[in-house]
C-alpha cells in the first residue's frame, strides 16, 4: 500500500504541471529547511553567548585586543587542518556548491558537504571569520530538502524544485523577508522564472517565514528605523552613490580572485593565510569579526563616525574576499550587507554636510548602500530591491532603491567588467553550467512525463502460442530479453508485420525474434528519476535512439517502465533532429 502511494506520488512530481503536489511538497520542504536553518543559527548564537563579553555572541570588539588578531588565525588554522584531511570535493560549500549542485547534478547535495557546512561554518563564525550565516544557511536548507527527495527517489525535475525552495526557505527564515528569498532562489540560484516553480518556492518561504516567526517573532535582527527620501533633488547623489558602492563590488570581486588564484595550495595554507588577513583587518576594526547585525544596528544608529566606517568597509571588503575566495566554509550575503551599509552611512553624512537642506536622514543611505552592494556583488538587482523593501516595510524605498542597485549593478559589470561573486568562482573552478533555455526547460521534466508506456517484455525465443499472442497485442515497443540477458528494442508494428508471413518450424518449435528482423533499434537504459537533459546527454553519448526507461524500484519488469525515443525529446522542444 506504502509503495502504491509512492509510486503515485512519482508518477504525479514527473509531470512539471502537477501544481498541486508541488505546493505539497513546497509546503514540507519550507518546514524542514526552516528548522535546519534554526538549528545552524543556535550553533552559532549559543555558544558564542556562553563566553564572549556581555552574553552577546556578537560582542568580539570586546575582546582583548590580542584576540582580535589570533582567535581568527587560530580558528582558520584548525579549519585547515581539518579539511587537509578531506577530499576536496567534501569540502565544496556555500551557494556557489549548491548552484553547481543544481546545474551540474541535477539537485543531488551530498550529506557529507552538509555536514561539512553545519558544523565548519558554524565554527568559522564562532572564531571570528568575517562571514555571513546567510550563505551557509541556504546550502543546508537546500541540501536537507535534496536528501529528502534522494531518500524517496522523487524524480529530478522536483528535486529541483526542492532545492530552490531550500534556496528561499533559508533567506526567509535568515531575514524575515519571504519575497526576497524566492526572488533570490528564482534569480540567483535557478536562473529561471516559471508558475511551477514560483507557487511551492513561495509556499516554502512562507512556511520557514512562520517558524522562525513562531521561535524568534516577527521583530528584524536588524534595528531599522523609518527612512524617506526628503527630495527628488537627491537623485544625482543617489546615482553618485550607487557609482562608489559599484566600484566597491567590482574591487570585492578583483579581491576574491586573489584568493582564488591561490587555490594550487593546500588547504591549511590557504586557511592560514585567510587567517591572518581576517585578525590584521580585525586589529584596524574588530567590527568586522563574525558575522556582523551588531555593526549594521551601529550604522543604523549613527554611533559610528565616517573614519570608522570607511575602515570597517576597507578591512571588510579585503578580509570576507580573500577569506571567500581562499575556501573558508563562511558566506558572502551579510558581509555585503555591512559593507554596503557602511559606505552608505559615510556617504550620507557627507550629504548631509554638504546639503543639509535637501539631504534625507543617513539612514536612508544606509539601506540603499546595503541594496546596491548586495545587488552588485550577487548581481541579484530584485532580490536586493526586495530585500530593501521588506527591512523597510516602505513602498517609499523602491524608486531611489532601483536607481542605487541599477547604477551599482552597471558599474560592477560595464565600468569595472566583473561578474558575480559566484559565477567568478565557478569560473575559477572551471565549472560551465547550462543554463540556456533549451537545458533549463529539460531540466524541468521528467522523462516518465514523455515516456511510452505501450511495451511489452518478451524472450528471444518465443513458441506459436506466444507468436499468436504478439501478433494480438496492442503495443508500440518490445523490448527483447536475449539469450545473454541484455535487453533489445524492436518496433512492435514492424515485428508483427514480419511474424505474419513467418511459419515456425517444427522441428525447433520456436522463433529467434532478433533474427526475425534487422530493425534493432539502438537502446540505453536509465532510472525513472532522470530529467530530459540526462535522457539527451545518454542518447548522445552511446550514439542510441532510444532509451528503456526503468521504474522507481529494482524489480524488473516494472509496470511503469516505459521507452523515451530522441524523436520524442526533439518533438517536445520543436527543435530539428
Amino acid at each position: 500500500m506504502q509503495q502504491h502511494w509512492l509510486k503515485n506520488i512519482h508518477i504525479r512530481l514527473a509531470n512539471e504541471q502537477s501544481l498541486l503536489h508541488f505546493s505539497v511538497i513546497g509546503v514540507l520542504a519550507g518546514g524542514w529547511c526552516a528548522l535546519v536553518v534554526l538549528l545552524f543559527r543556535f550553533l552559532v548564537e549559543w555558544p558564542g553567548s556562553l563566553w564572549l563579553p556581555g552574553g552577546n555572541g556578537e560582542n568580539f570588539e570586546q575582546l582583548p585586543r590580542w584576540m582580535h588578531f589570533f582567535l581568527p588565525l587560530a580558528g582558520a588554522i584548525v579549519i585547515g587542518l581539518v579539511f587537509q584531511r578531506m577530499k576536496t570535493a567534501d569540502t565544496r560549500v556555500g551557494i556557489v556548491h549548491v548552484i553547481s549542485r543544481l546545474h551540474g547534478h541535477h539537485g543531488h547535495l551530498p550529506l557529507k558537504n552538509a555536514l561539512v557546512q553545519l558544523l565548519g561554518g558554524s565554527f568559522a563564525l564562532l572564531t571570528g571569520q568575517s562571514g555571513g550565516r546567510e550563505g551557509p544557511s541556504i546550502h543546508l536548507g537546500a541540501a536537507t530538502n535534496s536528501l529528502l527527495g534522494q531518500y524517496f527517489m522523487f524524480p529530478n525535475n522536483s528535486i529541483r524544485v526542492l532545492v530552490g525552495c531550500g534556496t528561499a526557505g533559508a533567506i526567509a527564515a535568515a531575514f524575515n523577508t519571504p519575497i526576497a528569498g524566492v526572488i533570490f532562489a528564482m534569480e540567483v540560484v535557478m536562473m529561471e522564472y516559471t508558475i511551477i516553480g514560483f507557487t511551492p518556492i513561495i509556499l516554502a518561504a512562507i512556511t520557514a517565514t512562520a517558524i522562525t516567526q513562531l521561535i524568534y517573532g516577527n521583530e528584524s535582527i536588524l534595528q531599522i528605523p523609518a527612512v524617506t527620501m526628503s527630495s527628488l533633488w537627491e537623485l544625482p547623489y543617489i546615482i553618485l552613490l550607487g557609482l562608489v558602492v559599484g566600484l566597491a563590488a567590482g574591487l570585492f570581486n578583483r579581491v576574491l580572485k586573489i584568493g582564488l588564484s591561490q587555490n594550487h595550495r593546500s588547504f591549511l595554507t590557504r586557511a592560514t593565510l585567510a587567517g591572518l588577513a581576517t585578525g590584521l583587518c580585525a586589529l584596524a576594526a574588530p567590527q568586522i569579526m563574525g558575522i556582523g547585525y551588531d555593526t549594521l544596528n551601529d550604522a543604523f544608529s549613527g554611533q559610528l563616525a565616517v573614519s570608522l566606517l570607511l575602515v570597517i568597509v576597507i578591512a571588510k571588503l579585503l578580509a570576507t574576499a580573500l577569506s571567500v575566495g581562499l575556501g573558508l566554509p563562511i558566506g558572502l550575503v551579510g558581509p555585503t550587507l555591512v559593507i554596503g551599509a557602511c559606505l552608505g552611512d559615510a556617504m550620507g553624512i557627507f550629504g548631509a554636510s554638504i546639503l543639509p537642506d535637501y539631504a534625507s536622514n543617513r539612514n536612508f543611505y544606509v539601506m540603499l548602500g546595503m541594496g546596491a552592494m548586495m545587488g552588485a556583488v550577487l548581481n541579484a538587482p530584485l532580490a536586493a530591491l526586495m530585500a530593501l523593501l521588506e527591512l523597510t516595510q516602505n513602498t517609499g524605498i523602491i524608486f531611489p532603491g532601483m536607481l542605487a542597485i541599477t547604477i551599482a549593478n552597471l558599474t560592477n559589470t560595464e565600468l569595472c567588467r566583473q561578474h558575480s561573486a559566484h559565477q567568478t568562482i565557478l569560473h575559477f573552478l572551471k565549472q560551465q553550467l547550462r543554463t540556456d533555455p533549451l537545458s533549463l526547460s529539460l531540466q524541468r521534466t521528467s522523462v516518465a512525463s514523455l515516456m511510452d508506456r505501450n511495451i511489452h517484455f518478451c524472450k528471444q525465443q518465443i513458441d506459436q502460442q506466444q507468436t499468436e499472442e504478439l501478433l494480438t497485442l496492442k503495443c508500440n515497443w518490445l523490448i527483447v530479453e536475449k539469450n545473454n540477458g541484455e535487453l533489445s528494442l524492436l518496433d512492435a508494428r514492424k515485428v508483427q508485420r514480419e511474424l505474419a508471413k513467418v511459419i515456425i518450424n517444427p522441428v525447433e518449435k520456436t522463433l529467434d525474434l532478433l533474427a526475425l528482423t534487422d530493425s534493432h533499434i539502438a537502446m540505453a537504459e536509465l532510472h525513472m528519476q532522470a530529467t530530459l537533459r540526462e535522457a539527451l546527454d545518454l542518447l548522445d553519448e552511446r550514439n542510441a535512439d532510444a532509451i528503456y526507461i526503468s521504474g522507481f524500484v529494482a524489480a524488473s519488469p516494472y509496470p511503469d517502465s516505459g521507452i523515451l525515443t530522441r524523436a520524442d525529446i526533439h518533438r517536445y522542444t520543436n527543435t530539428p533532429q
